[in-house]
């Protein structure tokens, strides 16, 4: 750019359109029929590498400086213009674009090589397309489209252009673009790690709201004389409690204790944090909700947090939300909320510092990256401490793309069937971390008095060693 500047100076151009890089939909463009990628699509013969592996480029009309057709980068003029008029469009070296590495319409990433492209979607590497003399292969076909950071030079150049208007390049968000904040503005909490929902967001709505604090905290609605479920004959209650068993069989699991501090991980209106500072001194929680986050605050001083439980159709009974037994004051105060993104763990860990043990439930299935959120594991727990990981690995495309689930589908190649449960296990012993423990967890979710979401997740325990 700086180079663009000097040009456009020294050619008196100051004050017309200024000189800049060319973007990756305009160097399709430039490019002759044989290099074309509709061309490539219609007719696969039309990519000279892909069709006729061995043949050297540097031959006929069409010819380009790849697959090592030289040792060494050729003049510009060296071989005949595109169709378009342009050299050296293809071969000799790579150029630099104007876009940021972007996913193109209906990526998916392939599980056997899940992390090739995807950590660069990230607005910090720039596409470079074309080929170089020493592209080879599938590097040096029409399709090839490859990304480094601005301070990486591999045999690669620029060609400047100018236009009327702004160059058509596409800008990612700086930042994780697979995390939750990619599509988020900034927060205006002080105690915010990560920007908070706006009110689109399914988690920021009232009724979902009034829907965890039922979850969280059954003994509501006693004084107003409304019962959790039901009443009949064989009610499950063993559904209820749900968050603060999670925390039981945290407890239950031994960590070691190094530091006696505990992470809620999606820790939602806060049932399971308060639980969690029943026995350790310390609780860490956070959630992407900012209403979650917002009322766990308000339970956590004392409030009246009132909310609605559905009766049935437009009939609601309203409830003071109930702490269980054994929440005192003291308890409260060793909680400390925040809004954050599960995403983006790995970032936190200098902010939060380490921990004993780490909840997070029901929320792996509805992360955009889980993965993301398991690479940050080893970095925020101390050794011998443990992990207890809840969900029912129900996968949905509104939540995670696909590309991103970790089981739920056959292979591709062998048609067997490929368990979420499988994949968590291998991913988290290559993180350092061994299993402990596996049971089925139920849970009920109440959307009205005679209709329950039964809900039975999947707990398992980890050791870091």
């Amino acid at each position: 750019m700086a180079y663009c500047r000097w040009n456009a100076e020294k050619e008196d151009k100051t004050n017309s359109q200024p000189y800049r890089l060319l973007t990756e939909a305009e160097h399709h463009l430039l490019r002759t029929k044989e290099h074309n990628l509709a061309a490539a699509r219609e007719n696969p013969s039309n990519d000279k590498v892909m069709s006729t592996p061995g043949e050297h480029f540097p031959s006929g009309p069409t010819g380009a400086n790849l697959n090592l057709a030289y040792s060494s980068q050729n003049p510009v003029g060296t071989f005949p213009a595109s169709t378009s008029g342009h050299k050296d469009v293809t071969g000799n070296a790579w150029e630099w674009t104007m876009d940021h590495f972007n996913p193109l319409k209906n990526f998916e990433v392939h599980h056997v090589y899940e992390d090739f492209s995807t950590p660069c979607f990230d607005g910090k590497h720039s596409s470079i397309v074309g080929g170089s003399f020493i592209s080879t292969g599938d590097e040096a076909s029409v399709f090839a489209r490859f990304h480094f950071r601005a301070h990486f030079l591999q045999h690669s150049g620029f060609r400047l252009v100018t236009s009327e208007g702004e160059a058509p390049a596409t800008h990612l968000f700086p930042g994780n673009f697979s995390g939750q904040v990619a599509a988020r503005d900034e927060s205006a909490d002080p105690d915010a790690l990560s920007s908070t929902a706006d009110d689109s967001n399914v988690y920021e709505t009232d009724v979902l709201r009034d829907m965890y604090l039922g979850l969280h905290y059954s003994s509501s609605g006693t004084e107003e004389g409304v019962k959790p479920i039901l009443p009949h004959e064989n009610v499950p209650e063993y559904g209820l409690r749900f968050p603060q068993r999670v925390a039981e069989l945290l407890c239950h699991l031994k960590p070691e204790r190094v530091n006696n501090r505990a992470l809620d991980i999606g820790c939602a209106v806060g049932g399971s944090s308060f639980e969690l500072a029943k026995h350790f001194d310390h609780v860490e929680a956070f959630d992407f909700s900012a209403s979650f986050i917002k009322t766990a605050k308000q339970m956590q001083t004392g409030s009246d947090v009132r909310f609605k439980v559905p009766i049935e159709a437009d009939i609601n009974a309203e409830v003071v939300a109930k702490h269980e037994d054994g929440v005192t004051p003291d308890v409260l105060n060793k909680v400390h909320f925040f809004t954050g993104d599960a995403c983006q763990l790995q970032q936190y860990s200098d902010d939060i510092g380490t921990f004993d043990g780490v909840v997070m439930a029901n929320l792996l299935c509805r992360l955009p990256d889980p993965v993301a959120c398991l690479d940050g594991m080893p970095s925020v727990v101390n050794k011998g401490g443990v992990v207890v990981m809840v969900t029912p690995f129900s996968w949905l495309e509104e939540f995670t793309p696909r590309s991103k689930w970790l089981g739920g589908y056959p292979d591709p190649v062998s048609c067997e069937p490929i368990y979420s449960k499988d994949i968590l296990r291998g991913v988290m012993e290559s993180r350092g971390f061994e299993q402990i423990h596996e049971e089925e967890m139920p849970l009920l979710i109440r959307e009205h008095q005679r209709k329950y979401q039964y809900i039975i997740s999947e707990a398992s325990g980890w050791r870091k060693l």
